[in-house]
């Protein structure tokens, strides 16, 4: 991850901290993220190489969030921001289903790409008969 992102993701951390207080995180926990959040990602990303044991044991525990439980404050603070990091985008995700202004009055199957209802489908299948070659040839040579 580089510096940029990981400035983008540090100034979404300020502006949802309000966020995090009304979801009833304490003032420690959102503190505590905000001292340590560039230090949390780059453990998690490889960019900080784990110096004690503990770096060692906070990585395998993020990277196994599901079948392990967080062993101290950092692991526990950081989880529980991973866990509203991802419910925030599924509600950003679900909110940018608005029409768009300039292409709301477009319609989405123009008529030339419609497709056929299954009753033309059906008659194009078994109203025409085949018609050989010979049967052809002969009908165009006696007209």
């Amino acid at each position: 991850m580089s510096d940029k992102q990981t400035e983008i993701l540090k100034k979404r951390l300020d502006n949802e901290t309000q966020t995090l207080l009304n979801k009833g995180w304490s003032t420690e926990e959102v503190d505590l993220l905000k001292k340590h959040f560039g230090f949390y990602i780059g453990l998690v990303n490889g960019k900080i190489k784990p110096t004690k044991e503990s770096h060692k044991e906070f990585i395998k525990n993020i990277k196994n969030r599901k079948s392990t439980q967080p062993t101290d404050i950092h692991q526990k603070v950081y989880l529980k921001y991973l866990d509203f990091f991802d419910q925030q985008n599924l509600d950003n995700k679900n909110k940018n289903d608005k029409p768009d202004e300039i292409w709301k009055n477009i319609d989405m199957n123009p008529i030339g790409m419609r497709e056929y209802p299954p009753s033309v489908v059906e008659k194009l299948n078994t109203e025409y008969e085949e018609i050989g070659y010979d049967d052809w040839y002969d009908d165009w040579k006696h007209s």
